[in-house]
């Protein structure tokens, strides 16, 4: 079961990232058929790079909600618009005879062109989240067949960009929240019912990168998440007497429960991080009510919202009285609409700080995880006694170097016997040591217990930027 308190506390070893604020702007009027308009705009000289923003919601529930559903980022879509003139000219000020033309959009995915392949009970096209394996009418053996919610949404999600951009844009950041988060990590990586690779959805080439926003990327079924209540994931889901007795009114569609519960992202959003460039922003709060047990969104299980190569390693309680790792950025103590939410009292924080994130992926720092993996002690570390030195890493890729420090580990201290409840976040006795690539080391000195040996699992990532700092110095022009 997983603990949400214990007589120690998890907190994260922070070695690196930080976290910029800024404020936000007024939302534009809606209007769900306007397609998007060149923000900024100068002369070109040697070359225009284009920079080309598309945010994607994520599930709604009700008729009215889907209809609009793509006004959900609006307030964080105006915050980014609003400061992206001044970083451009800043950015075409140091570079000389480079310009930068900005476009920016919103996807409806209910009211997008449907595949045509639906169920025969089920003509309306934006019920696709009602869209079960094996409903009537179709073939489908797993969610991401045709005739499915996982296809659907992939599918919608390709036909937006082809719909809000010409087929010539180029260096398209996908900007999702929720479930739209985890579709767009599908789509850039060609993720069909096969896994990553199967599927071409025709617009990889197009797409620069990812951000998402408490993003649905693990699947929620597995036994390391524990619902609340008796019932795992997908029957909690489908029951919606108690669905609706936690969240109220509006619940999720049948076909989308098994997409969230079936279907990992983990690896679409691994093969953006490695291959393109990604900012997972994740969060955890006192939310209520919630779907979990121990640390979430209240929607999401916290170390459900990311992937081993999203940026960032954050410890949070696990089945088994014990710790694991959150991957991804924290970018606040938010629940998981609050970024969606006007009338939530932490919206203007949740954007304000997704905002600074997107902007610093795009001109600052597109930083992005190397190498990763996991380490367990082989024997008990004594009081004062010290790990080996874990030499982790090795070259940068081509056009990257390493950032400062350019090793960033958490770990668990696990506690024997009877007392395995006290496990906690280990806070204190880090050493750890930079390499002259993308590489360096780390151990840990056990300083805390002079009773007792303890053993530790560790998770490590290794990290670089682009040579010219930000993804804006990645993009090709044209």
């Amino acid at each position: 079961m997983i603990m949400p308190a214990m007589r120690s506390h998890a907190v994260t070893l922070s070695i690196g990232l930080a976290m910029w604020m800024g404020c936000t702007g007024e939302p534009p009027p809606d209007d769900p058929g306007e397609p998007p308009t060149a923000e900024v705009t100068s002369a070109a000289t040697t070359g225009a790079i284009q920079l080309n923003l598309l945010y994607i919601h994520g599930v709604e529930n009700s008729a009215g909600s889907k209809t609009s559903a793509q006004n959900t980022l609006n307030d964080l879509k105006a915050a980014v618009a609003a400061d992206l003139p001044a970083l451009i000219a800043s950015y075409q000020a140091s570079h000389p005879g480079v310009t930068v033309t900005f476009a920016s959009a919103s996807a409806n995915l209910y009211t997008a062109t449907p595949s045509g392949i639906h169920p025969s009970d089920s003509t309306d096209p934006t019920l696709m989240d009602d869209w079960e394996v094996g409903d009537p009418g179709c073939s489908s053996k797993v969610q991401g067949d045709p005739c499915t919610t996982a296809y659907e949404w992939r599918f919608r999600l390709a036909k937006e960009i082809h719909r809000l951009f010409p087929a010539t844009a180029k260096n398209i950041i996908l900007i999702g929240h929720s479930t739209g988060g985890r579709t767009a990590f599908e789509v850039a990586s060609n993720t069909g019912p096969g896994g990553v690779g199967t599927f071409d959805w025709g617009v990889q080439n197009q797409i620069a990168g990812v951000v998402s926003i408490n993003g649905v990327i693990d699947a929620l079924e597995p036994n390391r998440y524990n619902v609340i209540g008796a019932a795992d994931f997908i029957a909690t889901c489908k029951d919606s007497d108690a669905i609706a007795s936690i969240f109220g009114a509006g619940v999720p569609g049948n076909g989308w429960c098994e997409y969230a519960g079936n279907v990992s992202g983990v690896a679409a959003a691994d093969w953006v991080g490695q291959h393109k460039r990604s900012r997972v922003l994740i969060s955890t709060a006192s939310c209520s009510p919630s779907l979990w047990t121990g640390n979430s969104d209240g929607s999401l299980p916290f170390a459900a919202e990311g992937s081993p190569f999203s940026v960032g390693l954050n410890m949070t309680p696990a089945p088994g009285e014990t710790y694991t790792v959150a991957y991804g950025h924290s970018y606040g103590a938010f629940c998981h609409s609050t970024i969606t939410n006007g009338g939530d009292a932490n919206h203007a924080a949740a954007v304000a700080s997704a905002k600074a994130q997107i902007e610093d992926l795009i001109f600052t720092s597109a930083v992005r995880v190397d190498q990763q993996g996991t380490i367990a002690t082989t024997q008990a570390v004594p009081y004062n006694g010290s790990t080996p030195t874990y030499a982790v890493g090795g070259a940068c890729p081509a056009g990257d170097v390493g950032i400062n420090p350019q090793v960033q580990a958490v770990g668990v201290c696990h506690h024997p016997g009877f007392f395995d409840g006290d496990d906690h976040a280990i806070t204190n006795g880090w050493s750890v040591g930079n390499g002259t690539t993308c590489n360096g080391t780390f151990k840990w000195s056990q300083i805390h217990d002079s009773n007792n040996p303890h053993n530790a699992n560790f998770w490590w990532q290794t990290r670089s930027v682009p040579t010219g700092g930000g993804l804006l110095s990645t993009l090709p022009p044209g």
